[in-house]
């Protein structure tokens, strides 16, 4: 008995499923798409109200002060190609997709192509996956 009652915890445990880890990985999509094509009502969608959202010049954004960057061409992207996308599922509500993308944005009014390292943490609120919190870091 003492080896079953383990097990059968095990099982009761909700698990994160490969639904939910393409759920995730489409919303990492999400994102990129809505930041290259001022997709904002996408963004609103995807972005989590409490989104904390870290540059990697170390400047941070809210969801508000983003989407406002944006509206404003105050931040604009071209183009976020993913290179790497791992989705790491952390609880059945929370996961981190770890990726390595390159990116053009303009700054200045002059593109900029940059490529980045970045951690984004999803959480599963309403059924929608949505990013909380964004850190990224500039590759050589």
């Amino acid at each position: 008995m003492k080896r079953i009652l383990p097990a059968l915890v095990m099982l009761a445990l909700p698990v994160f499923c490969a639904d939910d880890a393409k759920a995730v990985e489409d919303a990492e999509r999400a994102w990129a798409k809505g930041v290259t094509t001022n997709d904002f009502a996408l963004l609103g969608r995807v972005l989590a109200d409490d989104l904390t959202y870290t540059h990697s010049t170390g400047a941070v954004d809210t969801k508000q002060s983003y989407i406002d960057n944006l509206k404003t061409g105050k931040a604009r992207y071209v183009k976020v190609d993913h290179e790497e996308l791992k989705v790491q599922p952390l609880s059945k509500e929370t996961a981190i997709t770890i990726c390595r993308a390159a990116l053009v944005t303009i700054q200045d009014g002059k593109e900029n192509p940059v490529r980045l390292s970045f951690l984004h943490v999803f959480i599963k609120r309403g059924g929608r996956w949505q990013l909380v919190a964004h850190q990224s870091a500039k590759l050589p």
